[in-house]
């Protein structure tokens, strides 16, 4: 293995350290703070500092997600953008596009996340069934990122040489056709 190779597969590796630790700290994070609403909208409504707060549980999100376009937008915008860039030659767009790749998959990560803990929470104080099927969209646009931001990013394709323009035209065609199959 080369040392370039090393490199791509260790950051590939503490991206989903990142992205495993995000998960987990939401999932948790959540799942206490609705908790601590369920509690205080329980046992303090009366005292006037947390009287005053709307203690309500936030909105389900399953269906907000599940219905967002704006995840596959990006998405496809960003695969026409990495097309772009291999056509050109410029490292602050790389970079750009890695990092904002790996922002994007943080991000979902961290709302999926969310949903986990308010999943949980759903159970345990409703018994309501927990559903994945709906979040399939997210799933997707997670797994589109997450390729975005380490096989498929612009520095990674860079070295295929020539092989690039053609990598760059399939890809600059393929970002509208994701609007229409997202």
């Amino acid at each position: 293995m080369t040392d370039k190779a090393a490199v791509v597969s260790q950051d590939i590796i503490d991206l989903l350290k990142v992205l495993a630790a995000t998960l987990v700290t939401f999932a948790a994070s959540t799942l206490v703070m609705l908790y601590v609403i369920y509690l205080l909208a329980q046992y303090g409504a009366n005292l006037p500092m947390i009287g005053a707060v709307p203690l309500s549980a936030p909105p389900e999100m399953v269906p907000l997600l599940a219905r967002n376009q704006i995840l596959p937008t990006l998405a496809a915008v960003h695969v026409t953008a990495t097309g772009l860039a291999l056509v050109l030659n410029a490292h602050t767009i790389d970079m750009a596009l890695l990092i904002t790749a790996k922002a994007v998959t943080v991000v979902v990560t961290a709302l999926l996340g969310f949903v986990v803990g308010h999943m949980i929470y759903l159970q345990l104080t409703e018994g309501a069934a927990i559903q994945l099927g709906p979040l399939s969209p997210v799933f997707i646009a997670l797994l589109g990122f997450l390729v975005l931001s380490s096989w498929l990013s612009v520095p990674n394709l860079r070295p295929l040489g020539n092989l690039r323009f053609i990598v760059a035209a399939g890809m600059i065609l393929l970002g509208p056709l994701l609007l229409v199959w997202l």
